[in-house]
């Protein structure tokens, strides 16, 4: 059972209807297989998404592959794991209106850094210990939550915006699988360069993520792949084998602790091969990542110590709203959270938050920050942080407030109901809490929240 005064994170809204009653789509951003990705603007909050359509004629599979993607993405909250909005159902299609991300795929990274150096090698030490940093830190917290993801590769990454220094953000949990310890999967699952050998033998646990990114790692620095071949049997057949070396002179400056960090993680034997939480700590991206030296927001303690003394409804309010904003929008409480951030799988815990304020002079109660943790998971999650941390100018916009409402707002009348509240609350939230939350805001005493009642409760 859930704590008193938490409530469940997801606000994936699902809306049955026409995607371009509420979406001005703009420009098309790509097209697979799997269906189209185009840009669009919402209509009132002028937020701007990346909408995926996929057509409800196609295959059984494929429709399979959508539902696993949004009900696990839905529950997935990293800095580096691409946000899903809200998904909208006609008679023809079903569009996921998710984060956009407008830097491309890393693997065009690769092939672009490949043909700038042209000297057998791709990105610098630091450069590549950043991205896998980033890379095991979000597949560390994926692992904690009980899934694995079992398609990792470059094409499966994608970079925020086109600056250099820009963040990666996983994409593409269709072959995901939650999994349990103990019990192995049997599905077949990936792709040839990157497949672990265990999953061609129909026998694997989580770990098999762990050697797809130790393939990913021998790419960012050589730029070719460590098992090969002219054809998919061929390469497969070097994947069951996992014979592979550092080849000279490509090889010969790289460091024994990138070798070391790619010779454990392609381990054949998955007993051996170290777990996400275990790599997360390695000596070689500790040496060669750039560490977070900013300053805390100038006014992280007040808005902590407010964050605790806010009612539930305001809460769930200003955590909707969270993880409404973009990332520009929310830079610099980002960078606050990354100073913090340790070990950097992307969550924070009490000791991490007040050794890292003490470090800076800024003494916190640590009972201060139990009230941080809204959902109870033990852990200060990413959203969780930035919901505590936001600026009051950044969530009295009109905008704003009004994309929060409108997720509330489960039938779009204009009105939060008790029920939808408990949607969007959960189940652990009681009926007491819930008439509570209500009254807190119902300035009419109709028992609904209308968009100004909704507001008024959050300028106070």
């Amino acid at each position: 059972m859930a704590a008193e005064g938490t409530f469940k994170h997801v606000f994936t809204a699902e809306n049955a209807g026409t995607l371009t009653d509420f979406y001005d789509v703009t420009e098309k951003l790509g097209e697979g297989t799997y269906g189209l990705v185009e840009k669009g603007t919402h209509k009132d909050t002028k937020n701007v998404r990346a909408i995926k359509t996929i057509s409800r004629k196609s295959s059984a599979d494929e429709q399979l592959k959508l539902e696993i993607e949004i009900a696990i993405q839905q529950k997935l909250d990293h800095p580096h794991i691409v946000k899903l909005y809200e998904t909208f159902k006609d008679a023809k299609k079903i569009y996921l209106v998710m984060e956009l991300c407008t830097g491309g795929e890393l693997f065009d990274r690769i092939i672009d850094i490949v043909e700038e150096k042209d000297d057998g090698t791709a990105f610098g030490e630091a450069q590549a210990a950043t991205y896998m940093q980033q890379i095991i830190g979000a597949m560390s917290y994926l692992h904690a939550n009980g899934y694995c993801h079992r398609d990792i590769k470059p094409e499966n990454f994608l970079m925020q915006n086109k600056e250099k220094d820009a963040v990666i953000k996983i994409i593409d949990f269709g072959l995901s699988a939650k999994f349990e310890a103990g019990k192995k999967l049997s599905t077949k699952a990936g792709t040839p360069y990157y497949v672990a050998p265990e999953v061609l033998a129909g026998s694997y646990d989580e770990k098999c993520d762990v050697w797809s990114c130790g393939v990913i790692a021998y790419i960012l620095l050589c730029g070719v792949p460590p098992f090969y071949g002219d054809t998919d049997p061929e390469i497969l057949a070097a994947v069951k084998k996992g014979e592979f070396d550092f080849p000279s002179p490509e090889w010969d400056e790289i460091t024994k602790e990138a070798k070391g960090l790619i010779n454990s993680m392609l381990t054949m034997d998955t007993t051996k091969r170290p777990a996400f939480s275990v790599l997360s700590g390695h000596a070689w991206m500790s040496a060669q990542t750039k560490k977070s030296t900013g300053k805390l927001h100038s006014g992280l303690k007040k808005s902590l110590e407010g964050f605790g003394k806010k009612s539930k409804l305001k809460k769930l309010a200003l955590t909707c709203i969270a993880q409404q904003l973009n990332d520009e929008e929310i830079k610099q409480l980002s960078e606050s959270f990354k100073t913090l951030d340790v070990n950097g799988d992307g969550t924070l815990t009490i000791k991490e938050i007040t050794d890292g304020m003490a470090l800076q002079k800024i003494p916190v109660p640590e009972a201060m920050l139990k009230g941080l943790d809204t959902d109870g998971s033990g852990s200060i999650d990413y959203t969780e942080f930035i919901a505590a941390t936001l600026d009051q100018m950044m969530y009295h916009r009109d905008n704003v407030m009004w994309a929060a409402f409108r997720t509330f707002d489960k039938d779009f009348d204009g009105k939060i109901t008790k029920k939808e509240l408990k949607a969007m609350a959960g189940e652990s939230t009681t009926a007491d809490e819930i008439a509570q939350m209500i009254r807190e805001a119902d300035t009419d005493g109709d028992g609904e929240i209308s968009f100004e009642e909704f507001k008024a409760m959050l300028q106070k």
